[in-house]
């Protein structure tokens, strides 16, 4: 599976994700059948600081609430699992991603408004938090959607770079 690159429409951020982190997202989407699912980003930044890289992606915690048509993801366990990242590979929170099952990957307001929260509150340390979402037929044909939102501002979308032609180094190779 290819890395996915994604870039705002002035390039001031940027968002890659790996493969592996793709496949990962995949299967739990696939395994989620036709409820939502989501969980956290992990990753680092770029030496310049205008990309992310997402190294991983949490599942759904134990006490996240999944419907049809609606994730609340829950905090069980998380914690561990974002300080065996930090101490292994210096991992820190990105944001979030979940799965529209079947449904096109477009952030609500409430995925939004979430983003915003988090965006604002200090114990995130994550001013411009990420928002991947997974959309469409995991399994056939899927589509994902990223979006940053800066502390006090509205969300950006992000683009998918769909090859070198679009005139834009990559953020990250992968000797980085």
């Amino acid at each position: 599976m290819p890395a996915l690159e994604f870039r705002s429409a002035d390039a001031r951020f940027r968002v890659h994700v790996p493969g592996a982190t793709v496949q990962r997202l995949l299967h739990l989407c696939r395994s989620s059948g036709m409820l939502e699912t989501g969980g956290i980003l992990v990753g680092g930044y770029s030496a310049t600081l205008d990309c992310a890289r997402v190294s991983a992606a949490s599942g759904p915690s134990g006490d996240s609430v999944r419907g049809p048509s609606s994730f609340q993801r829950g905090t069980r366990g998380l914690q561990k699992w974002l300080e065996r990242r930090w101490t292994a590979r210096g991992d820190h929170y990105l944001g979030e991603w979940h799965f529209h099952p079947y449904a096109p990957p477009v952030p609500s307001n409430t995925d939004l408004q979430q983003l915003g929260r988090i965006a604002r509150t200090a114990d995130y340390r994550c001013p411009e938090p990420i928002l991947l979402i997974v959309g469409g037929d995991p399994a056939g044909k899927w589509l994902i959607s990223a979006h940053v939102v800066p502390k006090g501002q509205t969300a950006v979308p992000l683009q998918l770079i769909q090859s070198p032609a679009d005139h834009f180094a990559p953020c990250w190779s992968s000797s980085q």
